[in-house]
């Protein structure tokens, strides 16, 4: 008698993501039968992958499944190849780099007024960071869980969201990068909340971040109530800024604060990237919108007590705190034909020249 061919399928992209993160990885899978199988009974298993492709692995009965996982299911131990264990990973590599459009979805009005019983999902490959950052947190009202990668925390994701998730950047198998892009690509958990907890502090990574989707940066160093205190004020943008569709995932516009980076990173990457929209910028009572053709400054609106643009754009590239936005493809007003067109780049370097020539004088 031959061995016994079962079709194992997926209703969903995310369904694969699970099952790889928890079992498929490791070797295992759970096999859904009506009446569980022997241990040490040899199985075959088709696997019809999202991609479309199938594949055949060999395995043999471990024992029947757990309490608390799929009702009659049988766990199987497989006898997985390099080629087979490439497929998989390929597969989820490929899903990894999807871009899906993210609906709009309600966040919770109390979650930003009081953090107790907000639910947290830190991710760290540090034992002793989820263990010490866990408990403290927990302490102080929240509910946490944790996972020790991107790729671990992402099943836990998909199977639970989370109110907010704060993540380390530099991790084994899924790093923060990966993380960020797949959560941001995934419908059920798009508009999710994302803190990075590192000790990257270069304008170049954290502009990738917050072109990803990151909504804030905090040292690892920070104490238990002062990271409570930036969740809060990360979950009350995320409820009063609702993201629309067509800007979500890749395409999402960059959101972050000038304590992180500064004007002038942020202005020499729009104009590398030849962007095109209005990127508006506030601090305290002031609040200025530059408005930008293909990496061109075309007008500046607001900052009125300074009457020339190129001085209102010196001005605020003094400043070491508030807050940016850049929407992109954000339509011209028709009053920037009057003033003059400027390369950020001269804006830039004028700048640093008028800096150079004070300090020469002090």
């Amino acid at each position: 008698m031959g061995v016994p061919t079962y079709s194992v399928r997926f209703e969903t992209q995310d369904d694969f993501l699970v099952e790889y993160a928890d079992r498929l990885r490791h070797g295992q899978a759970l096999l859904p039968l009506a009446k569980p199988l022997p241990p040490g009974t040899p199985v075959r298993l088709k696997v019809e992958l999202p991609d479309r492709r199938v594949l055949y692995l060999l395995g043999s009965v471990i024992a029947p499944a757990r309490r608390g996982q799929s009702d009659g299911a049988t766990q199987v131990r497989l006898a997985l190849t390099d080629e087979q264990r490439s497929v998989l990973e390929s597969c989820v590599q490929g899903l990894t780099r999807a871009d899906e459009p993210v609906p709009s979805i309600q966040l919770d009005d109390d979650l930003d007024r009081d953090p107790t019983g907000v639910s947290v999902l830190l991710v760290d490959d540090s034992v002793s960071m989820r263990i010490e950052l866990g408990d403290a947190l927990r302490e102080r009202g929240l509910r946490v869980r944790v996972a020790e990668n991107g790729l671990v925390a992402l099943s836990a994701a998909l199977k639970r969201p989370p109110d907010v998730i704060l993540t380390d950047v530099e991790m084994p198998e899924m790093d923060g990068w990966t993380f960020v892009r797949t959560v941001r690509a995934r419908p059920s958990l798009g508009q999710i909340p994302i803190v990075f907890l590192t000790r990257l502090s270069d304008d170049l990574s954290r502009l990738k971040g917050y072109r990803l989707g990151v909504d804030d940066y905090l040292p690892k160093t920070m104490p238990p109530e002062e990271i409570i205190a930036r969740l809060q004020g990360v979950l009350a943008r995320r409820r009063q800024v609702e993201v629309p569709a067509e800007t979500s995932g890749g395409n999402r516009g960059l959101r972050g604060r000038l304590e992180h980076v500064r004007l002038g990173s942020l202005l020499a990457f729009l104009e590398s990237e030849r962007r095109s929209g209005a990127l508006q910028l506030a601090r305290g009572g002031d609040s200025c919108t530059l408005h930008l053709d293909k990496g061109t400054l075309e007008m500046v609106e607001g900052l009125g007590h300074f009457e020339h643009p190129h001085d209102r754009v010196f001005q605020m590239l003094s400043w070491t705190e508030g807050e940016f936005e850049f929407m992109a493809d954000t339509p011209l007003p028709a009053a920037a034909s009057e003033q003059p067109t400027t390369p950020l780049t001269y804006l830039l370097m004028e700048h640093a020249r008028r800096e150079d020539e004070a300090k020469a004088v002090m």
